[in-house]
């Protein structure tokens, strides 16, 4: 049992402690006051217990140290913002070392999408979704966002299930407060998840797999300079830069398990017959695991998300020759149809993104 004196002196250190916590904004506060102090209590505990008073002392320095610093980083993050909202949707403020300050234009986007049942399918279970938002403070916040999800093949509800993701995608991500984008992105998908596989077991507990609802589901969020990409299955998302195609997602299936491991070439495995077979999906299980990706955006970056009806017959290099010949437009037309000239086996999804950056302004000493 702990001296009443050692617990008064954790609560006037608490207490403190709390204060101290003024000096963070305000909006911080709200979010992460009661887990800081939370936080503090367990470590002022271990320190007595173990070192006594001299490990209560190093432990207030160690603290001391972290607000200062944290919370100076806090106050310039919120002054961003502060600015962005201000300047509108379209700005970022980079503080450079002689104290004054650069604003950059984020970029302009020019957006095409399209679907396609392809050659032999006789429903498109294909959904995708682009959003920039109008709002200027909800972009400066969020940033656009794009989503594409397929719908599994033999999966009865294949059609609903991708048009729950993309949905649901959308509202959780921009209803999400939390400013890290990738932070709510994963939740956004994991959401879905939780409400398709809700779906599936809200009139059977255990239904058959076969009448299960599922897709695959690829979101990809573009803010500051950046595009955040989360990914369950095998739906992809491209940058192509420079001449050069990046496959930013990694697939969630048996043949792309065989290619990392050595026992496929990519050529060999595009028209594999096990090539729609995934070991990942949104709805199967209650919880689901997400990649989470990033990539910094330059000029002229064109960002691809596609379903795998378009990246099994469409090589890289066919898909970099159209991307960068038209177009996002014309671009989403062509890949479409390259892909039917290949068979169109399945239902075929492309959304096109060319990102524009915009000259930066000098600001004089903020």
């Amino acid at each position: 049992m702990e001296p009443i004196s050692s617990k008064r002196t954790m609560a006037i250190s608490e207490r403190l402690y709390r204060l101290l916590l003024l000096s963070y904004p305000a909006e911080f506060r709200q979010i992460y006051r009661h887990e800081m102090a939370q936080t503090f209590r367990d470590c002022y505990r271990e320190a007595l217990q173990q070192r006594g008073q001299w490990g209560v002392l190093q432990l207030w320095g160690f603290m001391l140290y972290d607000l200062i610093t944290t919370a100076l980083v806090e106050h310039i993050r919120a002054f961003v913002t502060m600015l962005k909202r201000f300047f509108g949707n379209n700005t970022n403020l980079i503080i450079t070392a002689e104290g004054g300050a650069t604003l950059v234009t984020q970029f302009n986007l020019t957006v095409a999408q399209r679907t396609d049942i392809g050659r032999k399918r006789q429903v498109n279970e294909d959904n995708m979704l682009s959003l920039i938002p109008e709002d200027p403070q909800v972009m400066a916040k969020k940033g656009a966002l794009f989503v594409v999800a397929d719908g599994l093949g033999g999966h009865t509800e294949g059609k609903a299930a991708s048009e729950m993701a993309v949905n649901i995608v959308r509202d959780a991500y921009y209803q999400d407060e939390s400013e890290d984008v990738g932070v709510s992105l994963l939740q956004a998908m994991k959401q879905a998840n939780s409400l398709i596989y809700h779906a599936n077991t809200s009139k059977n507990p255990q239904p058959e797999k076969d009448k299960l609802m599922g897709t695959t589901c690829v979101a990809a969020a573009l803010r500051d300079e950046a595009v955040y990409v989360a990914n369950v299955g095998d739906s992809r998302a491209y940058i192509v830069r420079d001449g050069q195609v990046k496959q930013v997602t990694e697939d969630h299936s048996v043949v792309a398990e065989q290619i990392r491991a050595g026992l496929l070439t990519p050529d060999q495995a595009r028209g594999h017959p096990q090539s729609n077979i995934i070991y990942r999906c949104l709805g199967e299980k209650p919880d689901v695991e997400v990649d989470l990706f990033s990539e910094q955006v330059q000029e002229d970056d064109l960002l691809v998300l596609c379903t795998d009806g378009l990246s099994n017959l469409v090589s890289d290099e066919e898909l970099r020759e159209i991307v960068q010949q038209f177009g996002p437009e014309e671009s989403v037309y062509h890949l479409i149809e390259r892909a039917n000239e290949h068979g169109g086996p399945d239902n075929i999804t492309a959304i096109v993104v060319r990102v524009s950056l915009e000259q930066s302004k000098e600001l004089q000493n903020v």
